[in-house]
């Protein structure tokens, strides 16, 4: 695929469903910065992309990887959205995000903002977590035991909920968990592919001078940021990708622990503002009842929205930024 002229923002987003609503999404963002570039990065297991596309500033991409949660196929599938978007537009900045986002604020402006910060946009924490024998549970982030163990999936393991198993076995293999914690983990991805064990790597894939991190995966990067990731860091039979690939819910930690040991992330909001449900591994809707708050959070987008929650949410911030949506693309 030959390079165009640079471009000054590309946009990629990660979409599986709803590709009306991704539509919108990406209509809302040329209207907002006309002179960016989106890529729909699409999962078109259960539902392929037909809907038509006539604005050749977006691209189309069914990369036909089983993104489901958790999975590193995720990852894998941002990376061969990210290269594919470097070396067709050349752009300075790259933003990914989901299909369930929306822009919040003018996003020509925000580019420009991002582009003069001193690093990359998102965030990120350093996890550290210390692990005892016996009953004693761990004192730290205990997300470090999602990228520090080797995992395996168990043999039939469910989708989307854990086998049943007698009482007397669970609570058996809840106690092995607990004891042998050092070196052994059991885990269940109740929205992804079952349950999963692990077993601690020798040595320690991060220390104290390379510290593990965690943060959203909804992060903009500069061209030389973009570059360290796709060449250097998570590039093909590098380390970093070797350990992602057997760790759980990689993609909360593959793309930000790398760029966090260049610099750590900017001044500016999130990418993507969201609001954790209280209980549950899951974001909430935003809805009209939001918006003050949504444009004091100076995100440039929000997540998550859909048409049965957000659509009034989504008609105020269309006419914020200039305008109701086109029903299609390029028309």
């Amino acid at each position: 695929m030959e390079p165009t002229d640079p471009v000054r923002a590309a946009y990629v987003v990660l979409s599986h469903r709803e590709q009306h609503q991704v539509l919108r999404l990406a209509s809302a963002i040329l209207r907002s910065s006309p002179t960016a570039r989106v890529l729909i990065a699409h999962d078109a297991r259960t539902e392929p992309f037909s809907e038509p596309v006539d604005d050749e500033r977006i691209d189309v991409f069914a990369h036909g990887l089983a993104t489901d949660w958790g999975s590193w196929q995720i990852v894998e599938a941002t990376l061969l959205a990210l290269d594919r978007a470097r070396a067709r537009w050349d752009p300075q900045l790259v933003v990914v995000i989901s299909g369930q986002d929306y822009p919040v604020r003018p996003l020509a402006q925000w580019e420009a903002e991002a582009l003069e910060s001193p690093s990359w946009t998102g965030e990120a924490d350093a996890a550290h977590f210390r692990m005892f024998w016996g009953r004693r549970h761990g004192e730290g982030d205990e997300r470090y035991t999602r990228y520090a163990f080797r995992w395996f999936r168990a043999p039939l393991a469910g989708r989307g909920r854990p086998l049943p198993a007698p009482r007397f076995r669970a609570r058996v293999r809840r106690a092995i968990a607990v004891r042998l914690a050092p070196v052994f983990g059991i885990r269940v991805l109740p929205r992804g592919r079952g349950r999963y064990y692990g077993f601690r790597r020798v040595p320690l894939p991060f220390n104290d001078a390379r510290p593990m991190h965690v943060g959203s995966q909804w992060i903009a990067v500069r061209r030389e940021e973009l570059d360290l990731l796709l060449d250097e860091s998570l590039a093909p039979g590098s380390r970093l990708r070797r350990i992602y690939r057997r760790s759980i819910i990689p993609d909360e930690s593959a793309l930000v622990t790398p760029l966090s040991w260049h610099a750590p992330p900017g001044p500016l909001a999130p990418v993507s503002q969201y609001r954790l449900l209280a209980g549950d591994d899951g974001v909430g809707f935003w809805t009209i009842d939001d918006l003050d708050e949504l444009r004091a959070s100076r995100s440039p987008f929000c997540r998550k929205v859909d048409l049965a929650h957000s659509a009034a949410l989504m008609d105020a911030l269309d006419a914020g930024l200039g305008g109701s949506p086109s029903p299609r693309v390029g028309s």
